[in-house]
């Protein structure tokens, strides 16, 4: 066997592996009796078939299997040994003449590989890169209590209906001049949520009304979804595409949602029990979980403009017609057509020659990752998720919490993917330590402008 590289350019380079019949053939031989072990071949105990039946059944389809793997192990340890940084996976070459594995003895196998460019980038002061230090003010503070006061409301019973008030009742069909329609639809226990309502006008005809009192309405102003119309009526949403539009609906029940007030009850509910005993110990935890959440923002914008000052900094080319290429070969679902592919290959161009910098800094700085920090970003990913459903923190044992860990850490990919935020993490304070930071107090809205702008 032999294995060369010639180099096209900086970027691109041919692998050649050359391969006999006396490379593969003690492989093949094993492949055969591995068979024969386990074949049920009639007249035959397993094992004790001639070899040249076995070869005879499945000769062809072990060798191609043996020459398959003999070649991709190959070339694996070749790149592995050689310490060859290569982007994708090699692809067959298009110079790749055709190959008769079963009747030639000698066979010469062509691959493609894209080689990663050299990353040049020294980290310290001359680098200049903002940070965004995030105000918290009495405003975020109050829609943060309004937040919590309306997550943890009341229903109430109410005789006329407002703008966040929830009905129930029964739901008619009518026509334009509001006549019953005969055999028209009808259906009892209805729910109507107002604020939902997407018309103006027509939610303004429901504010006001009384229980036990009736409103015409166009159920498909009112509601464009036809989704949300068959629900309503309980009927198909093939259906609700046809019907006329004109219905009648009769309140039986009015019911609001009274926010909570600011006491122990509510303080326990969001803190766990007796952890916050004051409505001034409530504003300052509110005030400070905000704080972390602002930081974590700051953060993550901060993330934001490394890459990006780091990258215009950089003059890296990568091998682009190897990598489309290659994302191509590897499309399994058929999805990436050329023009998918020239719009979003700036973005993993990026991506790419980020991931170098991540790796080359990572390196450098003998970064490693402890099964602390593994926990650690499973945890912080637990959190985020219960944040998401709007379940409060307070909910979880530890138990349960290190449960949640256990479990996210079982799959190798969320492993993989902890892991590299883990790395990430690094990097990013590796920056931070190094470069010249510019300081800057902004509100959150003024953040939210920079995205827009960018």
């Amino acid at each position: 066997m032999n294995i060369t590289k010639t180099e096209k350019d900086n970027l691109n380079a041919l692998i050649s592996l050359n391969i006999n019949a006396e490379d593969y053939e003690p492989l093949v031989l094993k492949g055969l009796n591995d068979y024969r072990k386990k074949a049920q071949i009639k007249g035959f105990r397993p094992g004790k078939a001639p070899i040249s039946m076995i070869k005879k059944l499945v000769g062809n389809q072990i060798t191609i299997q043996e020459v398959d793997k003999l070649v991709s192990d190959s070339l694996s340890d070749y790149l592995i040994n050689e310490n060859l940084e290569i982007l994708g996976q090699p692809l067959p070459s298009d110079e790749q003449q055709p190959i008769d594995i079963l009747n030639d003895k000698e066979h010469e196998f062509l691959f493609d590989i894209g080689l990663a460019p050299a990353i040049d980038i020294a980290v310290n002061d001359k680098i200049s890169i903002p940070f965004y230090n995030i105000k918290v003010d009495d405003e975020a503070v109050n829609k943060e209590i309004d937040r919590y006061k309306n997550q943890f409301s009341k229903p109430e019973k109410s005789e006329s209906v407002s703008e966040k008030s929830y009905l129930k009742g029964n739901i008619i069909q009518i026509d334009s001049i509001g006549n019953t329609v005969e055999n028209g639809l009808f259906s009892e226990q209805t729910m109507i949520a107002v604020d939902i309502i997407k018309d103006e006008k027509e939610k303004k005809k429901f504010i006001a009304i009384k229980k036990d009192e009736t409103v015409n309405f166009d159920i498909k102003k009112a509601f464009p979804n036809n989704t949300e119309i068959a629900g309503i009526l309980k009927i198909e949403k093939e259906q609700a595409n046809t019907i006329e539009p004109y219905f009648q609906f009769l309140v039986s029940e009015i019911t609001d949602y009274v926010p909570s007030e600011l006491n122990q009850e509510l303080y326990d509910k969001i803190f766990g029990s007796d952890t916050i005993k004051s409505e001034d110990e409530f504003i300052s935890k509110i005030k400070e979980n905000i704080e972390n959440v602002y930081k974590d923002e700051s953060e993550y914008r901060f993330g934001i403009d490394v890459k990006e000052t780091i990258l215009k900094k950089l003059n890296v080319a990568l091998p682009e017609k190897f990598l489309k290429k290659w994302l191509k070969a590897t499309d399994k679902e058929g999805k990436l057509t050329d023009e998918i592919l020239e719009n979003e290959y700036p973005l993993f161009e990026k991506d790419t020659i980020w991931q170098l910098v991540k790796s080359k800094i990572a390196k450098e700085q003998d970064f490693k990752i402890s099964n602390e920090e593994l926990r650690a970003e499973s945890r912080r990913f637990t959190e985020a998720r219960f944040l998401q459903y709007g379940l409060p923190l307070s909910s979880l044992s530890d138990e349960h919490m290190n449960s949640f860990i256990d479990k996210n850490l079982e799959s190798e990919d969320d492993r993989n993917r902890f892991a590299e935020r883990v790395i990430e993490n690094k990097v990013i304070n590796f920056v931070k330590e190094n470069a010249k930071l510019q300081e800057k107090n902004i509100t959150l809205d003024e953040l939210k402008k920079l995205y827009e702008q960018k």
